[in-house]
């Protein structure tokens, strides 16, 4: 099995174990594999995120989007910056998620569509003058509610 087909086969494994609910069992598995890989770091913020590990999920992902760089990569997986909004949702990081959401298109992949439709509905439920400062790119701290789980591999 050469690397690229090893890697794919490992991110399957965390897919299942993901999709049954058993995010402790797919980092401890994502532990033993002791890989700097991008898509099995991704994934270990995946698993931090739906343990509610946001702080631990953040330095993984956000390592990943910047890449040592002060601003995300134009060649940055989406999908990579995509969770790295998510983690600093989860800890009331509105501003810094949602301008990295806005260089993010829908169309780039499900799980973006999905935040931005819970983005949509949250703006829905501001007060006027809530929705008068997101206009002005102020975002409230007001708690955004993912209607899907936080992270996608």
């Amino acid at each position: 099995m050469n690397n690229k087909t090893s890697i794919s086969y490992q991110i399957e494994q965390v897919r299942k174990m993901l999709e049954a609910g058993n995010p402790e069992q797919a980092l401890d598995y994502l532990d033993r594999l002791d890989s700097n890989n991008h898509l099995i770091q991704n994934a270990r913020g995946v698993c931090l995120m739906r343990l509610g590990q946001a702080d631990s999920a953040i330095q993984i992902l956000r390592d990943l989007a910047f890449r040592g760089q002060i601003c995300i990569p134009s060649d940055t997986p989406p999908l990579f910056a995509a969770n790295y909004a998510t983690a600093l949702l989860m800890k009331g990081y509105n501003q810094e998620a949602l301008e990295i959401l806005a260089d993010l298109k829908p169309a780039q992949h499900p799980y973006i569509a999905a935040l931005y439709d819970a983005v949509a509905e949250w703006k829905r439920g501001l007060t006027l003058f809530q929705k008068l400062c997101c206009w002005l790119k102020l975002y409230p701290k007001k708690p955004i509610f993912l209607h899907v789980y936080p992270g996608s591999l």
